[in-house]
């Protein structure tokens, strides 16, 4: 197998020698290429010197972005996939912010944007109602995903069995009978497209939550709403509505930022 040779510019600045590096080595097929590129392979992709790339991975290497194989060959490292996931996460929270703004100023109920984090929901956004009676906001805090309609969004792609082994955890004290109650919740909600809490985390709280699916098309995170039971219930079809039209908005945005390389935060 022959690596594809990527077309570089004559002049190119440092970061952008860089990342042509480390983009041969993610691109590079794994079946192909399983135990990573060598010199030759990255020098033979760029169509540079093996004598100038070998210093070149050996910097990043220094620095911890790629990894070296006791064989020699060279990959991205886990250190370098920890700070993507935590740049896609800066980049999620302020796409999804002006969106969440409009929701709730819409719906008139407080909403969240939520990921996973070690098996339960983590709040990493929310925006205020306005109202005097409101949910509570949850940023920085967790909660059980068996607990929350954004913890059901965001296990909507997961096995049945992933699900039941994951709400049956020891610490959460939740009983087998409670578990199929939950995964049948997460079931109805997989053919409606969202799901709805209804007093199950609160007696006097309904939810309704909708999964955010990233460029690759995986569920990433979820942004939900939530507050008291009494005012969302009657209105439960035409606020999911709502909720789909902003992670429809949301995963537009954040699949176009993928492609243009644009910084959300610029004008």
């Amino acid at each position: 197998m022959v690596l594809e040779q990527k077309r570089v510019p004559a002049a190119q600045s440092g970061a952008s020698r860089v990342m042509a590096i480390l983009d041969a080595l993610s691109s590079a097929d794994p079946v192909a290429f399983p135990d990573g590129l060598s010199v030759a392979d990255v020098a033979r992709a760029l169509g540079r010197e093996k004598s100038v790339v070998s210093r070149q991975l050996r910097s990043l290497l220094e620095a911890g972005l790629i990894a070296r194989r006791p064989s020699g060959r060279y990959e991205l490292s886990w250190r370098l996939f920890a700070l993507a996931v935590r740049a896609g996460d800066q980049r999620l929270t302020k796409l999804a912010a002006p969106l969440l703004l409009r929701l709730s100023e819409t719906v008139r109920e407080r909403s969240y944007l939520t990921v996973l984090s070690d098996g339960e929901v983590l709040t990493v956004h929310s925006e205020s109602s306005r109202r005097s009676i409101e949910a509570v906001n949850w940023v920085g805090r967790t909660v059980p995903v068996n607990r929350s309609s954004s913890g059901m969004a965001l296990l909507l792609d997961h096995d049945d069995e992933h699900i039941l082994a994951m709400v049956q955890r020891e610490e959460d004290g939740v009983s087998p009978r409670e578990a199929r109650q939950f995964l049948a919740r997460v079931q109805e909600a997989r053919k409606r497209g969202y799901t709805v809490a209804n007093r199950i985390f609160d007696p006097e709280l309904l939810g309704i939550g909708v999964p955010v699916r990233g460029f690759s098309g995986r569920i990433d995170a979820a942004v939900n709403i939530s507050g008291p039971a009494f005012r969302i219930e009657p209105h439960i079809k035409a606020f999911a509505g709502h909720l789909l039209a902003t992670v429809q908005a949301l995963q537009a945005s954040l699949c176009s930022d993928v492609r243009t390389g644009a910084d959300p935060s610029d004008p």
